[in-house]
């Protein structure tokens, strides 16, 4: 954690507007605010930015470069989203993790989001994928340069119309070079999602980095969704519960947020098609502001939300659930007409 105390009024405009800006901005992939203080003249703030920069710790090779550039993409979409854009994205405001995954810090010149301003922060997100990719260091694999050259090919200015778009098709490409990447790789990153463990649980909370061959269905539903960040799955004899202080599902001692505040989540074993249930409990989400509904997957290897988008139910409200056998989701409408929803 980094601390700046300063009482030059520049800085401390400064530092405020950067202190407003990150209170709502205060989701996966943008640095945490850990604290603001002011005593007089004099204002201290503390962000949890103790990462080396981008240019200290560059990805390896075309798949680690695509899948960074998809969670930074999708960040910076969810940074526009919220209203606001970065206005200064370089290496060194880029923060990477032992894992490499993207933090995005440097928010002194952020601002009020404009259409202009976006496509700006997009031409710079680009310029900066970019010169990481061709900072990778040289290879004689065959396999490794043909990727690096479709990753350009997708880096090409004006290719697509936002970041989102972009995080898709980097997502796309990280999943596709994964699975072209030859078999010595760690057996870790293949090994099938075992119970929660407690190994599992702690990477869980620090927020593993997500193998790319899971990049896509994860960014399909965090593209929708702000601020979900773990999905939890368990045996019905010890199934997670809801939290009564929002959409946090709390399992085995450990609280995990799956999503932001007004949304709602429901736990179930779900009946499915064939009449029988999943066979473990897992999670539920609708968005009542846009009617959408996602249904979240068991536990995952690396702790990273795998889910899929159930469709839009656009007068939905709330949901419910009939418990028995298998459990029974119900969309319930602002009429509190119910109306039965297969999950699996």
């Amino acid at each position: 954690m980094s601390t700046r105390r300063t009482a030059d009024p520049r800085e401390v405009a400064c530092i405020e507007s950067q202190v407003d800006v990150l209170r709502r901005l205060q989701f996966p992939g943008v640095v945490p605010l850990e604290g603001f203080d002011r005593q007089g003249d004099t204002v201290t703030i503390q962000l949890g930015d103790d990462l080396p920069p981008l240019g200290e710790q560059p990805p390896g090779s075309a798949a680690e470069c695509a899948a960074l550039g998809a969670a930074l993409s999708r960040t910076i979409g969810e940074v526009h989203r919220a209203g606001y854009v970065h206005c200064d994205l370089r290496s060194d405001t880029v923060l990477v993790d032992t894992g490499g995954r993207p933090l995005l810090s440097g928010f002194d010149r952020a601002t009020v989001a404009t259409p202009e301003a976006r496509r700006e922060d997009l031409r710079s997100l680009v310029a900066l994928l970019t010169g990481v990719l061709a900072l990778l260091s040289t290879t004689d694999r065959a396999d490794e340069r043909r990727c690096r050259r479709r990753l350009a090919r997708a880096l090409r200015p004006r290719r697509h119309s936002d970041t989102f778009e972009l995080a898709f098709a980097l997502a796309e490409l990280a999943a596709d070079f994964d699975e072209k990447a030859p078999a010595s790789t760690p057996a870790s990153v293949d090994s099938p999602a075992g119970p929660p463990t407690d190994d599992l649980r702690s990477r869980i909370n620090s927020g593993a980095t997500l193998p790319h061959r899971w990049a896509l269905p994860a960014l399909l539903l965090l593209l929708s969704v702000v601020g979900i960040s773990y999905v939890v799955g368990a045996d019905r004899e010890s199934r997670p519960v809801l939290a009564p202080d929002g959409p946090i599902v709390e399992f085995d001692g450990q609280r995990y947020q799956v999503g932001r505040p007004g949304d709602v989540a429901v736990v179930g074993d779900w009946a499915v098609d064939d009449g029988g249930c999943n066979g473990s409990s897992t999670v539920v989400l609708l968005r009542p502001e846009t009617g959408e509904l996602f249904a979240f997957s068991g536990w995952a290897e690396t702790g990273e939300l795998v889910a899929s988008r159930l469709g839009t139910h656009r007068d939905a409200v709330d949901l419910a659930v009939v418990t028995g056998g298998c459990d029974e989701l119900l969309v319930v409408d602002d009429g509190d007409l119910r109306t039965p929803v297969v999950v699996g």
